[in-house]
């Protein structure tokens, strides 16, 4: 994950999408008319039977403790609350067991309002989703043109250092991403640049940062890490 301050341009955006994601290409202005479809065989928007990836599931088998973090909205990447208490739950353990022999593992369940969150960098600066979300920057106080939970908040007080999302995943957390909600905010964002919800989906769902799990829905990924035997944390 990068942690590049500059956005690349929107130009370079496009070029990589249509590359990497479905071969579409948005212009450098998110003006109608401008998406292409997706190629033929390339569109993952429409999951069949049996098509979603569950090797996380297995993963917490083994863990002697494990928790998902309910995430249904972005909330303030100044304060990252539910990055905090996901990070204080890991060290929490370290501190309980000490040298005992333990695994834990964290789940963070990124659903309705908070996809975005799960999201790169690049699909955050090519849709203006810091815009379209009110979410700036609390590095800038300006609109976040990068993803802001990605990237280290400035510390509230000396001896804090905050926790991103690029940190819960180097901790081995599990990152499950609702793609309900990506469908939605596929339609949301399909008519301001132009495109069909499907395209704009296949993007979003390439667009997921590394390591991220597309679930069928939030709901789905919350009873499923509860049925492998993990407690419940909401807000």
């Amino acid at each position: 994950m990068s942690s590049e301050k500059t956005p690349r341009s929107r130009r370079a955006f496009v070029a990589d999408l249509g590359r990497a994601a479905t071969a579409v290409a948005l212009s450098t202005s998110l003006t109608p008319g401008v998406l292409t479809a997706a190629a033929a065989g390339s569109d993952v928007s429409h999951a069949s039977p049996g098509d979603w990836d569950l090797s996380w599931i297995p993963r917490l088998a083994t863990a002697t403790d494990k928790a998902i973090f309910d995430w249904p909205t972005l909330g303030d990447p100044a304060d990252p609350i539910l990055l905090e208490l996901a990070d204080r739950y890991l060290d929490n353990c370290a501190t309980a067991y000490g040298s005992q022999r333990y695994e834990v593992r964290v789940v963070l369940n990124i659903r309705t309002q908070a996809v975005p969150a799960a999201l790169t960098d690049e699909l955050w600066a090519g849709f203006r989703l810091g815009a379209e979300y009110g979410v700036k920057d609390p590095n800038t106080s300006q609109p976040a043109e990068l993803n802001p939970f990605l990237h280290r908040a400035p510390s509230p007080a000396p001896g804090i250092e905050l926790p991103t999302l690029a940190d819960m995943l180097k901790r081995g957390a599990i990152v499950l991403v609702c793609d309900f909600a990506l469908t939605n905010l596929s339609k949301r964002l399909a008519g301001k640049v132009g495109a069909t919800p499907d395209a704009v989906h296949s993007a979003l769902r390439a667009g997921l940062v590394p390591g991220a799990f597309a679930v069928p829905s939030g709901i789905f990924g919350l009873a499923r890490a509860q049925n492998a035997g993990c407690g419940l944390v909401r807000i």
